[in-house]
């Protein structure tokens, strides 16, 4: 017909683009090549469709087919949808149904080559399948031979063969259907016992697309997953408050531990803070997984200045960590944090970009080809010397000449980057936090576990060690005792028999709690023995003769 001349009434209406219509939440545009030509066979069996019964229409036939439809959304919910417009038939529809594992657990995925079947991954949620469905105006009063529905299914994991054995399952059901009775619910449930899938699911061969269906499978299991735990209750390890993951953050680039948003972010602000970058980790006691730079841009969003502190301070800790980056000592040399980064070759010479200073990465001196560096002792000398003149250059080395004294006494150089460790307490094996190697603090040599200690001469503590932390526990646990059983008698007296009980420490002013009727009392904060109705201190070793022999107050009474 010419393109002017009005429509043909008895033309069929233009089918619908169903590609466009369906647009499921979760469906991937990289993954509409088993959606496409689903979909492509249904509309053209759609066309057939319209061309076999190009204006059937029956109120009867539409109330039914609408109830029938309600019905099914109250089973599936928002996964059973109209395609067609309102108004329109045949009635299209497309119903998702959930698929299973047969064993109601996971999935193993095998790609078949060459060498024999080798595991693409494990999933535990499979993609969902579609059941596409054109229903024909006489549907339901008219009986199967006059009334076909048209079919096609979409399964992301079956083949074509698998799928044509399917949808000729599903035909057959459709024929076998007697005249007023329903159709779409007998077919769900007869895909959802077809659809379930074996522990172990073939996918082919890698020329035939099994490696990308491998990985939409797997991306399709990671999003359900994520979705899932989003919606559950998780527990934070840093506060243990249950909360729902969306609230969180999982370590999806690490561990996959979770904690909540709010405890993260104060742990993130405070160790940038502190320019401790090197505990941003895995608030899990055993895991300590270091931080993704995604979950810490994402923490620290809320605050620029917190998020610009720590890329310069993880800029900083990398070019520490690289063996060949040194900084240029005059560029530094006023201390304001100014460091310059340079390149050292392998004579220990670098040069700064920035003021042309060439120098030796070991001593930071100038440069000095053929010699060794200066030792500590000469350095202690050139120091000196500077530091016995007037002006301000010999009080920079007065300052200087100080802190090397300092760093000497308390610190001393890791074996393995050079930088300079300072031990506190604790035992022999110590840990840089530079380059994270361990080392002895006794002989200064670079060490794994412990077997130093047992093979050599150096100890693990060394006396004075020990000397502080037994004296160290014997305080603590003497004032530990003391405290946790003012704690436990107080959890176990109403309070009105607490303010009775209670006598306020005549020396360091804390309530102790007197026990029974006895007036003989000690404060477990500061050890003094006191009277507890005069509030007299009494000595330790004579605390008796102010009950006994001078009888200033009886030793027990009722108040």
């Amino acid at each position: 017909a010419d393109p002017a001349d009005p429509a043909d009434p008895a033309d069929p209406p233009p089918i619908p683009k169903l590609a466009m219509l369906d647009t499921a939440p979760g469906h991937e545009p990289e993954s509409q090549s088993t959606f496409c030509i689903a979909t492509g066979r249904f509309q053209e069996k759609l066309a057939d469709l319209r061309r076999r019964h190009p204006a059937e229409t029956s109120a009867e036939a539409d109330d039914q087919q609408l109830e029938e439809f309600e019905a099914i959304q109250l089973i599936y919910g928002d996964t059973a949808r109209v395609l067609s417009a309102e108004g329109e038939r045949p009635l299209v529809l497309c119903l998702e149904l959930p698929v299973e594992a047969r064993e109601g657990g996971r999935v193993t995925l095998l790609m078949g080559t060459a060498d024999g079947q080798v595991p693409a991954g494990i999933i535990a949620e499979i993609p969902p399948a579609k059941l596409y469905c054109a229903l024909p105006g006489s549907y339901p009063l008219a009986d199967a031979a006059e009334a076909m529905p048209a079919m096609a299914l979409e399964a992301e994991h079956l083949e074509a063969d698998a799928l044509a054995l399917l949808e000729e399952t599903l035909r057959a059901k459709a024929a076998a259907r007697v005249e007023g009775e329903p159709l779409l619910f007998e077919l769900a449930t007869t895909l959802q016992e077809d659809l379930l899938v074996p522990p172990e699911l073939l996918l082919g061969g890698a020329e035939n697309g099994a490696m990308d269906l491998a990985l939409r499978l797997l991306a399709h299991d990671r999003r359900a997953r994520d979705e899932r735990r989003e919606k559950e209750l998780q527990t934070c390890p840093v506060c243990f408050d249950e909360v729902p993951g969306s609230r969180g953050v999982f370590f999806s680039d690490g561990c996959d531990h979770f904690a909540c948003g709010t405890c993260l972010s104060e742990m993130a602000r405070l160790y940038v803070a502190e320019a401790n970058v090197d505990s941003l980790r895995c608030p899990v006691t055993a895991c300590r997984e270091p931080l993704a730079p995604s979950v810490l841009k994402g923490l620290l969003a809320s605050d620029p200045a917190a998020l610009a502190r720590w890329e310069e301070l993880s800029l900083a800790s990398c070019l520490n960590q690289m063996q060949d980056v040194t900084f240029c000592p005059r560029c530094d040399a006023d201390g304001d944090g100014q460091r310059i980064p340079c390149i050292k070759d392998e004579d220990n010479m670098a040069k700064c970009g920035v003021c042309g200073f060439v120098f030796c990465a070991r001593c930071k001196g100038v440069f000095h080809p053929g010699t060794d560096c200066p030792s500590m002792d000469d350095r202690f000398d050139s120091l000196e010397a500077r530091a016995a003149g007037r002006g301000p250059d010999a009080e920079k080395a007065r300052a200087e000449l100080m802190t090397m004294r300092l760093l000497a006494q308390t610190t001393k150089r890791c074996p393995k980057c050079g930088i300079g460790v300072e031990k506190t307490d604790g035992c022999s094996k110590v840990l840089c936090q530079n380059c994270k190697s361990y080392f002895c603090w006794r002989c200064n040599k670079e060490i794994k576990g412990y077997d130093h200690f047992a093979s050599g001469d150096c100890r693990l503590f060394d006396d004075e060690e020990i000397r502080r932390w037994n004296q160290q526990m014997r305080t603590v646990d003497r004032e530990q005792a003391r405290a946790q059983e003012a704690r436990f008698l107080a959890n176990f007296m109403d309070p009105e028999e607490l303010r009775r009980q209670g006598r306020e420490c005549p020396r360091c002013k804390t309530v102790v709690i007197r026990e029974g009727r006895n007036n003989h009392v000690r404060c477990h904060a500061c050890a003094t023995h006191f009277c507890a109705r005069c509030f007299e201190v009494l000595q330790r070793k004579r605390a008796g003769e102010h009950f006994n022999k001078l009888r200033v107050c009886p030793q027990h009474s009722d108040d």
